[in-house]
């Protein structure tokens, strides 16, 4: 069962990535969305969520702000979210029972911001809004009742990539932030990795969604941009520490392993935290893989407790 539902994710890619119509990935973001509600265990009860509308450089963001019962006094630590799905799919409801367990289980605010996709909004369409929800929340943190010196970002997969190249923009830019959650990033579309290549585990990010990626999102745009592979962007030691958070099932998990050995030889602050039987997009299958929602709580306690916000 776990195995036909995994191939279906990947088989989705594929069929992205032989038919360029809009429809169909219409479609398939449709089904993931679905999908993923279906094949998630019942997620926490939250002190308070909101639906919000953050300004994008072309047009308003949706946002959803998560605060959890143990989320401390206001104002308090916040993390920017930014969900996966291969810069072609996934959306705030997708995300929503993760970003609830994220929230709860870190004893954090988590502001969840849905970003352009292609291919109607090709690179660096997502990378924009990023930056722009970034800076917005920087700006006026306090109305989310998070701490302007206390802000993370993170996300997983594509989020991962937004995020982790957002800590190297923030970096260069002298923007302190508190911390990266890298949570099986995808960090290096130019030339892949031997392991990702050559991979038997190509579960949901196989070698058919990464072509549909490089063919629906890049459009053409160089691969080896820092915003497209971060793990060959500037890294510095004023990069906020990171927890990357790798699993056995997933081709990235080699990428994801060396950016954080890299950034620890820099003397960046980091955790490596590694499932070894979870695949690529865990957090989304609770009630689908044995093992996924003790490895979500594991993977998200970690965090609470690498920011300061979990401290049992």
């Amino acid at each position: 069962m776990v195995q036909r539902v995994l191939d279906l994710f990947n088989g989705a890619f594929a069929q992205l990535n032989d038919n360029i119509s809009e429809r169909t990935i219409l479609m398939a973001r449709n089904a993931m969305t679905s999908s993923k509600q279906k094949m998630e265990k019942p997620a926490p009860h939250m002190a308070n969520v909101r639906d919000l509308a953050i300004a994008g450089p072309d047009s308003t963001l949706p946002a959803r702000l998560y605060t959890p019962m143990a989320a401390g006094h206001a104002p308090g630590p916040g993390l920017v979210f930014f969900h996966g799905g291969g810069f072609l799919v996934g959306d705030l409801d997708g995300y929503d029972n993760a970003c609830r367990r994220l929230a709860a289980s870190a004893r954090i605010r988590v502001l969840s911001v849905e970003y352009r996709l292609g291919p109607e909004h090709p690179f660096p369409a997502a990378h924009d809004d990023a930056k722009a929800a970034l800076l917005h929340v920087l700006a006026t943190a306090t109305k989310y009742e998070m701490d302007p010196d206390q802000i993370s970002v993170g996300g997983d997969s594509a989020g991962g990539t937004l995020s982790a190249w957002l800590a190297q923009w923030a970096s260069a830019k002298r923007i302190r932030l508190q911390s990266q959650l890298l949570l099986f990033p995808l960090l290096q579309l130019a030339e892949s990795q031997a392991s990702k290549q050559k991979s038997v585990d190509d579960h949901i990010l196989g070698k058919p969604a990464l072509r549909a990626i490089r063919k629906h999102f890049v459009a053409g745009a160089d691969l080896n941009d820092s915003r497209l592979s971060p793990l060959f962007g500037t890294k510095t030691s004023s990069l906020a520490p990171a927890l990357i958070i790798t699993c056995g099932l997933d081709p990235l998990r080699v990428e994801g392993a060396t950016y954080g050995e890299m950034l620890r030889g820099l003397g960046v602050r980091i955790e490596l935290l590694h499932f070894k039987m979870m695949p690529h997009g865990y957090i989304n299958l609770t009630a689908l893989v044995p093992g996924a929602e003790a490895a979500s709580l594991d993977a998200f306690e970690a965090y609470g407790r690498f920011v300061g916000t979990l401290t049992v």
